[in-house]
């Protein structure tokens, strides 16, 4: 059996197996302080690698997200007929459509701006990848370089963040600006 006591300061073991042991109060104290030292460095870096992890996540859930959002704006164009008639031909310039028409193609537009922003915020805050916005920054240049887009950013661009509306101002038309509108439409005559 082991006893402890305290004699003069010094921390005394008897009956060990090695007879007699005696520390001082110092060197109890710096052990002590080695391993909470220590483990303070390991959930230092337990938390660094959650952190990591935390971060790869949020990025696959925004992609997620925004892949989500985008089939649920271009789902309703490929299924209605009538409706991707007045996106593409609002998202050209839309003089031929009906001020009914013209309603819907806003909140279409307004609808596809947001997405876009989404994906711009995602980026600039980091959560996005420079590869990934590169398809969405290229879609932002195809799409909101055409006339009925800048018919509508000229009316509306209030909606938007400052920081997008700086973006979408500071975009040039791509070398051959196409849109699911001009997408199939032949440079020749047939």
């Amino acid at each position: 059996m082991v006893s402890l006591f305290v004699a003069d300061g010094l921390l005394v073991l008897v009956n060990s197996p090695l007879a007699q042991v005696s520390m001082n109060w110092d060197a109890v104290g710096a052990i002590g302080e080695l391993v909470g030292a220590s483990a303070v460095v390991v959930s230092l870096l337990y938390l660094a690698g959650q952190v990591r992890h935390g971060s790869r996540v949020a990025r696959v859930t925004g992609a997620e997200a925004l892949a989500a959002n985008l089939r649920g704006f271009t789902q309703p164009l490929a299924q209605d007929a009538e409706l991707n008639r007045i996106w593409n031909i609002g998202i050209e310039g839309g003089s031929e459509l009906t001020q009914s028409e013209r309603s819907r193609f806003l909140h279409l537009a307004t609808q596809f701006g947001k997405l876009i922003e989404s994906a711009h915020l995602y980026h600039t805050s980091g959560i996005m990848d420079d590869g990934t916005w590169s398809g969405w920054q290229a879609a932002a240049g195809h799409y909101f370089t055409s006339l009925g887009w800048s018919e509508y950013w000229a009316k509306r661009s209030d909606l938007y963040s400052p920081a997008f509306r700086t973006f979408v101002d500071g975009l040039s038309p791509p070398e051959q600006r196409i849109t699911s509108g001009t997408l199939w439409v032949s440079d020749s005559a047939d």
